[in-house]
């Protein structure tokens, strides 16, 4: 990348050995400066809130606060800055939904090494960084970009209740009986809440929920 801009960036991440890294990997490339480091969503807030950078590398999961909620709350008070989620979870369905919260792209932990300074260049040359054999298998018309809406809102009030209750390890049997809908009902309201939360399985909507509550606390 040919440019004079020196690119002051934040790293925010509860670990020190992944911020270390990372500052690794950044610091032989004289277009890009460490600006600032945080060890908790708190402190981060804080410093954008000070501060302006060009660049942030996020972790999804901060000791304070977690999950997709603290993208998108980041990117609506902070617009223009450009976040790059860094995460132990695969990018299945945690890319996508970090996209259309807010993110500029996600990188799978693992590949940090191998991909970082390419991600960062992507997302400031204007492109959507996400894994492409994963962006391959994304449904035709998926959109990559942030959506007005987090995903839990675009469900409606009986399918909030459906996905509650799944997430909670209720069976379908059990929902069923609680809701006085037929087991059919329920299937199809399972169907149409994954859709939705562009999830493939009961497991990964379990998991979607408890990140969701905890970026809610």
């Amino acid at each position: 990348m040919q440019n004079n801009h020196i690119y002051k960036i934040i790293i925010a991440d509860d670990h020190e050995i992944v911020r270390s890294g990372v500052k690794f990997t950044i610091g032989a490339q004289e277009n890009f400066h460490i600006e600032d480091e945080a060890s908790s969503f708190s402190e981060l807030i804080g410093l954008l809130s000070k501060k302006s950078y060009d660049f942030l590398i996020l972790d999804l999961n901060l000791g304070d606060k977690n999950g997709i909620p603290s993208i998108r709350e980041i990117s609506n008070q902070f617009n223009e800055l450009p976040i790059l989620i860094l995460s132990m979870f695969p990018e299945d369905p945690y890319a996508l939904q970090s996209i259309q919260a807010g993110a500029s792209g996600y990188l799978n932990k693992k590949m940090v090494s191998e991909e970082l300074i390419h991600a960062i260049n992507s997302i400031i040359e204007g492109k959507t960084y996400i894994n492409q054999s994963y962006m391959e298998n994304l449904p035709y018309g998926t959109s990559l970009g942030k959506t007005s809406k987090s995903s839990i809102e675009s469900l409606s009030k009986r399918e909030f209740e459906v996905y509650s209750l799944i997430a909670s390890g209720i069976t379908s049997k059990e929902i069923a009986e609680k809701l006085t809908l037929s087991p059919k009902t329920v299937s199809t309201y399972r169907t149409r809440i994954l859709e939705k939360l562009s999830l493939s399985n009961t497991s990964q909507l379990i998991h979607f929920a408890l990140q969701d509550s905890l970026g809610q606390e």
